[in-house]
């Protein structure tokens, strides 16, 4: 502010900060756009920089909070301060949590603000943290979820830490606000604003009359007076207009403000001048015309911030660009098409940092064509669909493949952002990330009537037959292959929704549902290096998709024997959690997706991308048994073995309240009701107990009759009913309104009831035991319905309807999900399989698309349970457990070793099994080798032997050789062939020569290898990751070995073998 404007509000502020503890901790500043909140803010800030510590974040429409955190950046600017002790505490936090920018917001203000804060309780200078405009924060729930961290956290926080927080009054905001009774400042309705604005005006005036050497009375005190007549008392019409007057003739520009002020005044009359004089100075120049347009077009419509060098990456191929250097280009935008509306928009002088609007009320003038005038009105649907056609345009001509030069498969695009800023321009990096919304929105945006369909002819289907996985590779470049996940998707949904389109171009709706599924299904690798696309991706897609077709030729890997399935599987992804997981969940509005797990910890999934949402949920001191959504997504209860239930906040991921405690045994089951005002639980003390979730309070008296542990609770949806299944084979339904049960229980099962679960129109019970079976039954009558479902080969722990009632999912301990016709009892389908141990638990999405399931393989899987199929059988040989193989030294076979006692010959080019399997061992081969020449193949084994075979004819070579005691574990020739080595189990070494079948005195030394290993899905080599395994090889005790670029795994008793090319040099393992 200007010096001797806004005195009193600023005073009233500075009182405040002073007051510490004796006032509130938050001072709310209020007002409609235009009224000076931004400058007061950052007014205050400048004020108390050296008197306090303390730090400002401005949100700005359309900046991305993902890269731009706004704890994180203010914590960056306390750690500047002048305090020793809070810069320490908050880079102590920083080292310890070195990917601290990458968590959830409430993890965030937890470790940057509580924690770090905490030894400053008895401090006297203030902190203040100042957050100016929430309404522009692109999503409101996350300026809301700050607002609610605010008010959670404020115990914690020392008294001397104030927050000053500006927005308008959007509904969110006011219902966030407001009610927490927190001092508020309103600017619609405070006086004196005039006196401000005058003194405002006279100094700029008075600046710009020294700058420009105008002489004489100018302005004289009836203009100001009358300026502040036509400003309404908004500070934002004085600020344009006095830029308005200095970038032109100001003594010309004032009198033709004085000489019309109804045209002039007020806002939106203000813009609309500059606006149309801007298009007069090019109306002569059509080109210039069109060009100025489209900038103001684009920059209202861009979903992300667009610099400079963007905008003339998208406009390149204007004649008015075209050719230009790119320094010339930026100047001629800065200085011929921009330059008349300096006074609206914000044109930093570096060509790299975003161009914006300067306020958010020019956008709102230039979106509504009733008070915009259709020479500049901005119609978003054309606008979309220009710029949709645009970025495919300009991505088709400048991506290509291995766009960075990249040559080392270990490398993560973390590491190589210096390569990427300077390799991929800031145009590629937008129209990347944003094409998808600029093709989806142009239609969405459309008038009735009007057609904005963008033709799939011919830029977008050159884009989807050539490009697309370079697109990817930008994206995993820019740390945004989540994004690209979603980006498919959307294009996937948009394809359905053109029927006429879509009629012609099937084969890229089905491209954009396998771009989908190829990005979720291999979103590790792709996001770990670009190069994994093509190494390991490819490798694993399958081979009938629209994708592999496409793209088959740029696979960097070639399956020579394996499992590559013909279609996708029915999951959709799979996720490794370290830990059983008992309990999935959904949120009702289908956008988080809780595990609990036996690491006593809950974790929440994006159910799009698999990832994880923020840090793990960690309170419990005992395995988590289950999770549950409240009906509105508000809460997430869980119940442990350590007998107590806690209530989570899923959107910060803070714990609500206290935990529940009253079992005496572990809580295995939780349930809300329909109306999210009771919840219920199962224990294993034999009880049920009903809660109230907003007190933390029982409701009523314990719910007795189950002679064993309460398993499952589950609420029928009209919420008349809840039922209860327990390990004394019987359901019991109870009345949760009186806490009584209703009727006799339900008996028919033989076996431990592990699951109930009511259908959707409450008519329906369903449970699944330990007798395999799942049963159908009337609750109103307490009779069974029909048989019972048969199919499942063990427990049943687990089933869920889906929410049309239509299907009914069952998981069991044989490691299968089965989906039933609950009309029919008949099965639907065959099994899902994927899982390698129980399936724990499953559930549906609330849209019914989805199934999701936890398993002790320590996985979470995503399914679509419409339209998935399997993935095929596996490649065997073996009739158990592969333990040992070993390549040639010439590369022409491989040798495996298995606990079916046998040793199989395999043709690593083609992976097919040479000759019968080598029999004579009467145990378990563990080791085989090879002797240097390739010409004799060595075989250790459970049978305390080692026997020599002539791989050419596969015939063994003499007698075994014995010596070894407990079995032989591990068998090696010597480097020169002569001599072969045993070591047993005891640790006990052996070697005989070859030749004589003689003892030797002194075993060689077992030769170097290379250092092949695996870890966290990856297939390593001296640690460095090679190659990436998707989820059917997880979970199995899995043998390497690689041979000049070939790879073979043993998993199970399955063999692989996937030949990594050596493709101009960049998969050698020299560059491993």
């Amino acid at each position: 502010c200007l010096p001797g404007t806004r005195v009193q509000i600023l005073e009233r502020i500075d009182n405040w900060i002073r007051d510490g503890p004796k006032s509130e901790r938050v001072l709310w500043i209020r007002g409609m756009a235009g009224r000076g909140k931004s400058t007061i803010a950052s007014t205050v800030a400048h004020r108390w920089k050296d008197r306090a510590c303390c730090a400002i974040y401005h949100f700005r429409r359309g900046q991305n909070i993902r890269n731009a955190s706004l704890v994180c950046a203010l914590a960056r600017q306390l750690a500047r301060s002048l305090d020793p002790e809070l810069r320490k505490a908050i880079l102590s936090t920083v080292e310890e949590k070195d990917d601290i920018i990458n968590q959830r917001l409430d993890d965030q203000f937890a470790a940057l603000f509580t924690a770090s804060f905490r030894p400053l309780q008895q401090k006297a200078f203030p902190i203040l943290i100042v957050v100016d405009a929430l309404d522009e924060c692109d999503s409101l729930e996350y300026a809301v979820n700050f607002v609610k961290l605010v008010d959670r956290h404020s115990s914690s926080l020392p008294p001397n830490l104030k927050f000053l927080l500006t927005s308008r009054p959007e509904a969110p905001l006011l219902r966030a606000l407001e009610p927490r009774k927190w001092h508020a400042e309103s600017l619609d309705s405070i006086d004196g604003v005039d006196a401000d604005i005058k003194r405002f005006l006279h100094h700029t005036l008075l600046q710009i009359k020294t700058d420009h050497g105008i002489e004489g009375e100018w302005p004289t005190q009836v203009d100001i007076s009358e300026l502040v007549k036509m400003s309404q008392g908004l500070f934002q019409w004085a600020r344009t207009v006095m830029k308005y007057i200095d970038y032109g003739s100001p003594t010309d520009r004032l009198a033709e403000l004085l000489e019309l002020p109804k045209v002039w005044s007020g806002v939106d009359e203000l813009y609309t001048q500059i606006l149309s004089r801007a298009l007069d100075n090019v109306k002569q120049n059509p080109a210039k015309r069109n060009l100025l347009l489209d900038l103001l077009g684009t920059l209202v419509v861009a979903p992300y911030p667009v610099s400079l060098e963007a905008m003339v990456f998208l406009h390149a191929e204007y004649d008015l660009v075209k050719g230009k250097a790119p320094e010339a280009a930026f100047n001629f935008l800065r200085r011929e098409i921009l330059a008349d509306l300096n006074s609206l928009l914000f044109i930093p002088v570096s060509s790299s940092e975003p161009v914006r609007l300067m306020h958010t009320s020019i956008r709102d003038l230039l979106v509504d064509r009733e008070r915009c005038s259709a020479g500049y009105w901005v119609d978003l649907a054309q606008d979309h669909q220009r710029l949709a056609s645009t970025c495919l345009v300009r991505m088709n001509r400048h991506l290509r493949e291995n766009i960075c030069n990249l040559k080392d498969l270990s490398k993560p695009s973390s590491e190589v952002q210096d390569i990427v800023e300077r390799e991929i321009s800031k145009g590629v990096q937008y129209c990347c990330r944003s094409w998808s919304i600029h093709l989806t929105s142009a239609e969405k945006l459309s008038q009735p009537g009007v057609n904005n369909r963008l033709p799939l002819e011919p830029d977008f289907k050159l884009f989807c037959e050539e490009k697309v996985l370079l697109w990817l590779e930008v994206m995993s470049l820019v740390g945004l292959s989540y994004e690209a996940i979603m980006v498919a998707k959307q294009v996937h949904q948009w394809l359905l929704h053109h029927p006429d389109e879509a009629s012609r171009s099937s084969s890229l709706v089905t491209l954009w549902n396998d771009v989908h599924r190829f990005a979720s299904a291999f979103d590790e690798p792709i996001a770990f290096s670009p190069l994994h696309i093509y190494a390991s991706a490819l490798a694993h897609c399958p081979k009938k998709t629209e994708l592999w077709k496409r793209y088959r030729k740029d696979a960097k890997t070639v399956t020579i024997r394996g499992v590559q399935p013909p279609t996708w599987s029915c999951d959709v992804w799979s996720k490794s959690v370290g830990s059983e997981v008992k309990s999935v969940a959904f949120s009702s509005d289908g956008t988080l997706l809780a595990s609990g797990c036996d690491d006593q910890i809950i974790r929440l999934l994006d159910p799009n991308t698999g990832r994880e949402v923020g840090e793990p949920l960690k309170g419990h001191s005992g395995a988590v048994r289950s999770v549950c959504f409240s009906p509105d997504g508000k809460l997430l209860a869980s119940g442990s073995c350590d007998d107590t239930i806690r209530l989570w906040d899923p959107q910060t991921g803070s714990q609500v309240g206290k935990p529940l405690t009253g079992h005496s045994g572990p809580v295995l089951s939780v349930c809300f009701s329909p109306d999210g005002k009771l919840l219920a639980s199962g224990s294993d003390d034999n009880t049920i107990q009903l809660w109230d979730p907003q007190t933390g309070s029982q409701v009523g008296e314990l719910l007795t009759g189950h002679s064993d542990p309460v398993l499952s609770v589950c609420f029928s949806p009209d919420g008349k009913l809840l039922a209860s299944g327990s390990w004394d084979k019987e359901i019991r339904l109870w009345d949760p309104q009186t806490s009584s049960q209703v009727g006799e229980p339900l008996t028919g099962h033989s076996g431990t009831v592990w699951s109930v679960c009511f259908s959707p129109d409450s008519k329906l019970l369903a449970s699944g035991s330990n007798d395999n079976t799942i049963r159908l039954w009337d609750p109103q009558t307490g009779s069974q319905v029909g048989e019972p479902l048969t199919g499942h080969s063990n427990t049943v722990l687990s089933i869920c309807f889906s929410p049309d009632s239509k299907l009914l999912a069952s998981g069991s301990r044989d490691k299968e999900i089965r989906l039933w016709d609950p009309q029919t009892s008949s099965q639907v389908g065959e099994p899902l399989t994927g899982h390698s141990g129980t399936v724990w638990s499953i559930c549906f999405s609330p849209d019914g698309k989805l199934l999701a399931s936890g398993s002790n393989d320590n996985t979470i899987r995503l399914w679509d349970p419409q339209t998935g199929s399997q993935v095929g059988e596996p490649l065997t040989g073996h009739s158990s457990f592969v333990e040992s193989f070993c390549f040639s030294p010439d590369g022409k076979l491989l040798a495996s070793g298995s606990c079916d006692n046998t040793i199989r010959l395999w043709d690593p080019q083609t992976g097919s099994q040479v000759s019968e399997p080598l029999t004579g061992h009467s145990g378990t081969v563990w080791s085989v080798c090879f002797s240097p020449d390739s010409k004799l193949l060595a075989s250790g084994s459970d049978d305390d032997t080692i026997r020599l075979w002539d791989p050419q004819t596969s015939s063994q070579v003499g007698e075994p050789l014995g010596g070894c005691t407990w079995g032989v574990n591990s068998v090696w020739f010597s480097s020169n062939g002569k001599s072969i080595n045993g070591r047993s189990n005891s640790g006990h070494s052996v070697a005989w020569d070859v030749s004589t079948r003689e003892r030797c005195d002194t075993p060689s030394p077992i030769p170097c290898v290379a250092n092949v290993g695996y870890e966290d899905h990856w297939v390593t080599l001296s640690s460095s990751r090679l190659f990436w395994l998707p989820s059917q090889y997880w979970g199995y005790h899995r043998y390497l070995a690689l041979h000049e670029g070939k790879l073979a795994i043993a998993c199970g008793w399955t063999l692989s073998i996937f030949h990594i090319l050596d493709d101009s040099g960049l998969y050698n393992d020299s560059h491993i």
